[in-house]
């Protein structure tokens, strides 16, 4: 918005590395099937969950704000909603009471919500044009009471045109609740801040204990002359004109003499509970009441004293900011510090929450720009919280209005609902051509700590919404969202991943002995509800590298416990595995998540014994480098490495691997102090690094590890066609060479260390090597890689009967096994005899062991 343009024209402008625990979620059933984002699923349950008139659920075109909580004290959580003619205009309706009856809601507006104490009034069914409602116990007595902000009402008595306190009346004596009372005289009649006679304008309520006696006092927040003016017509019942009654409605600007100001109401205490007295100005400031448009406010303690603060907004006008007013210790309640800002701006609305779990309050600003997080970073020397700002980055400059903090997905973490009606303007309903955010919390602060995640609910149902109210309407422990829209009111039911979370608690197996059994336990934790199905929970067994699993179950020890054992192994087998188990109100769910495409290895072994462990601190080792002819620079060099920046990246690393009194590794051009990364890096065609050749002939499998560094700076700009690489290849012949790993990820943070199985790729002989490749082609970027602490431990294993050529591990070798190694054929993977190529001689010696394995 440019500085002085009216909101209302901008807005019409602008309309326009040990895993030990894995999750799978289960897919909704297709009957249950929505727009939802991955993070959580929202199911619209309208028809079946919310009973009461179709003009009240559909088509109505009215403001809505909910309050919740549980009224009548059975258990479950109940909605009032009040509601108005859209935007800064007169018009009052009827509100609703939802009574919660079993996970349904109904309106029982007639029988728990009419009665009144004053002449004339129909409670909750009195056209009061009411902009927000707050659920609060006003008297103490156990039962939450309900307090409303009045607006726009120039036109109509104080009674309906002051705010008020609905009482809860509790239970008779027989335990039958007896609903709320409008009972007039609780909050006095409020008068502008000359002392004339006039209706407020009230926006919101912050309510909360602000004189330290136990009950809550209420400040209100009052806004001038609307930017909409005239008759505004909406067709409030869908019919097609505006011609029907309460459809065209008027937006006067404010007599002077009439403004209000915002409002500071204490309440009796314990002499009176729950009647109010207005403290004009005799416990706040002008400044600290002082409100050209005073959209929003809440109660809370910002600097963590015990005492509670109010944070308001004062919007449009000059002083636009977030400030807070905070309680003083040693006047509670009869003097104030403040207004003390936050933020300025063009902010709108805000709401509080520890959005980043350090124990302090956070607030979420929606501005008439991008909208802000306000991240609590302690007080400063007056004992004031200071704030850090950080745009929400998937927010937009559009305009927003109300905000709902509340932990959808039960993370832990305050997920952000920001309704995109804009609440001063009328004519935005039926639609406001924008949609309402709904944020996840990523708990990485910064501006992608609200990170929107996709559409959570269908389009339509996502756009044009007042406010929403995350409450548990059926009792699962999920939050559902009961939304109010331009076009009436929905309840969508949160339907929570179905999954079970594996642990082992006393570790995988990493190793088996194929001559003794092999168990371990497992441990099943289930998220969404219902039971293991009894027989369900097993060890899925490969020994033929994942070809194909047999299911084995796994013994129970408790209803959410196992044993897992291997069933009898041989040295040949290559074994891999995976956990699964059926829920009685879903699927499969499986450790790790996407088996049998991934799945956990472990070695066949009865023994070990290490091959090489090589520091480089003596020299190569039998190490040799082969270049290619065009290579320029950068080529790999074994000494003492220099660390090199690329901008903010470390390109090449400053130390070595090696813990203690070591120093060298091997790196792609070693440079000199003080030199650029570019200048020192792989320029050109590739390097290669390769090992001596190492005897594995007596081995069934080796463990390879290596500590890598590698950079490339095309991955930091995520310029994907000219993505360099660091390649590890091995042999088994020094012939063929089989592509091991192939990183495209920078590993330029710390040393990494991975591990490999090498029979995975080749065959064990006696003339094994492996290589490491890189280069810069084409040559644009800035890439190094380093390699040190290279381990290689030989796999024994005897004493169990091998059958080589039986590669689907059926206990015979027949025509599903010459299938496996005709399809092999010029590779190594179905080698037999090891000469590190699957050919004639191996179709020789599986003819020869045809029939079944000794």
């Amino acid at each position: 918005m440019r500085a002085g343009e009216p909101r209302a024209q901008n807005e019409y402008n602008m309309r326009l590395i040990t895993l030990t625990t894995s999750i799978l979620s289960i897919a909704a059933p297709a009957a249950l099937a929505s727009a939802q984002a991955a993070w959580v699923n929202y199911v619209n349950e309208t028809s079946t969950r919310v009973v009461a008139a179709s003009s009240l659920l559909v088509g109505d075109n009215l403001e809505k704000d909910f309050a919740w909580g549980d009224f009548d004290q059975d258990g479950d959580t109940d909605i009032v909603c009040v509601r108005k003619f859209p935007g800064s205009i007169q018009g009052g309706f009827r509100d609703i009471l939802f009574m919660n009856e079993g996970g349904i809601l109904v309106d029982r507006t007639v029988e728990f919500g009419s009665a009144a104490d004053a002449v004339g009034s129909s409670g909750m069914l009195d056209a009061a044009n009411d902009r927000d409602v707050k659920a609060v116990d006003v008297d103490n007595d156990g039962w939450l009471d309900l307090v409303t902000a009045t607006t726009m009402s120039d036109q109509v008595s104080t009674m309906l045109g002051q705010p008020r306190v609905y009482r809860n009346l509790g239970d008779d004596a027989l335990g039958n609740w007896r609903g709320f009372r409008f009972e007039d005289g609780r909050i006095p009649q409020l008068f502008a801040a000359n002392g004339a006679i006039a209706n407020p304008r009230f926006c919101d309520a912050a309510i909360g204990d602000f004189t330290g006696d136990g009950y809550p006092d209420i400040y209100y927040t009052d806004y001038d002359t609307p930017e909409t003016s005239g008759t505004i017509c909406i067709d409030l019942n869908a019919d097609g004109d505006t011609i029907d009654a309460g459809e065209c409605q008027q937006s006067p600007g404010e007599v002077a003499t009439s403004d209000f100001n915002n409002k500071f109401l204490i309440n009796h205490g314990a002499a009176n509970p729950g009647f109010f007295t207005d403290t004009a100005t005799t416990r706040m400031t002008t400044a600290q009441l002082a409100s050209a448009f005073g959209n929003s406010a809440i109660a809370a303690d910002m600097n963590g004293d015990g005492k509670t603060d109010i944070v308001r907004v004062n919007t449009l006008t000059a002083g636009q900011d977030v400030a807070t007013i905070y309680s003083r210790p040693d006047g509670l309640g009869t003097a104030f510090n403040g207004p003390v800002q936050a933020v300025a701006g063009a902010p709108y609305f805000i709401d509080h929450a520890d959005l980043n779990g350090d124990g302090r309050l956070d607030l979420v600003v929606v501005d008439d720009g991008q909208d802000k997080v306000l991240i609590n970073t302690g007080n400063n020397a007056s004992g004031y919280a200071n704030f850090t700002a950080f745009t929400i980055a998937d927010s937009l400059a559009e305009f927003g209005n109300t905000i709902r903090l509340a932990d959808l997905d039960n993370d832990g973490r305050q997920d952000a609902i920001i309704c995109d009606v804009d609440a001063d303007l009328g004519p935005f309903c039926p639609t406001t051509g924008r949609r309402t955010h709904i944020y996840h919390n990523t708990g990485v602060v910064g501006t992608l700590l609200l990170d929107e995640q996709g559409l959570i609910l269908p389009l339509a149902s996502q756009s044009a919404l007042f406010d929403v109210a995350p409450v548990d309407v059926n009792g699962d422990g999920w939050l559902d969202l009961l939304v109010g829209r331009c076009g009436g009111i929905e309840l969508f039911i949160n339907h929570p991943p179905i999954f079970i979370t594996f642990s082992y608690p006393s570790g995988r197996p990493t190793a088996v002995d194929p001559t003794t059994t092999t168990s371990f336990a497992v441990n099943a934790a289930i998220t969404g509800g219902g039971s293991i199905v009894k027989g369900s929970a097993r060890l899925y067994v490969s020994t033929n590298a994942g070809v194909s699993y047999t299911a084995y179950p796994m013994a129970p020890t408790s209803a959410t416990s196992f044993t897992a054992t291997f069933p009898p192994l041989t040295c040949t087998d290559r074994l891999r595995y995976y956990i699964g188990a059926s829920l009685t109100n879903g699927g499969l769910s499986v450790d790790p998540s996407t088996a049998p495409g991934t799945t956990f290895t472990s070695t066949i072994q009865t023994g070990s014994t290490l091959v090489v462990a090589e520091s480089f601190e003596a020299g190569v080792g039998g190490w040799t480098v082969a270049n290619d002819v065009a290579l320029t620079a950068g080529a790999w060099d074994l000494g003492v490495p220099i660390g090199t920046l690329s901008g903010t990246q470390a390109s090449s690393p400053a130390t070595d691997a090696t813990a203690g009194a070591g120093n060298k590794c091997w790196t792609t051009g070693l440079g000199v102090a003080g030199a650029t990364a570019a200048s020192q890096d792989i320029d050109g065609g590739t390097s290669t690094l390769i090992s001596p050749v190492f005897d594995l002939s007596s081995a069934s499998g080796a463990t390879m590890s290596t500590a890598m560094w590698f950079f490339c700076s095309d991955i930091v700009t995520n310029t994907t066609a000219e993505i360099d690489a660091l390649r590890i290849e091995a042999t088994s012949n020094g012939t063929l060479w089989v592509l091991v790993d192939d990183i495209r990820v920078n590993l330029n943070t710390a040393w990494t260390t991975r591990t490999y199985q090498l029979e995975n790729y080749i065959a064990m002989s006696s003339t094994v090597r492996v290589r490491f490749v890189t280069g810069d082609r084409p040559e644009n970027s800035t890439t190094e890689a380093a390699i040190d602490e290279f381990r290689l431990t030989a796999i024994l294993c005897t004493g169990a009967t091998a059958c080589p050529a039986d590669f689907d591990a059926d206990q015979a070798v027949g025509g599903a096994d010459l299938a496996q190694l005709l399809n092999s054929w010029g590779t190594p993977k179905r080698d037999i005899d090891g000469d590190g190529n699957t050919a004639g001689s191996d179709l020789a010696a599986l003819l020869n062991a045809w029939g079944v394995c000794p």
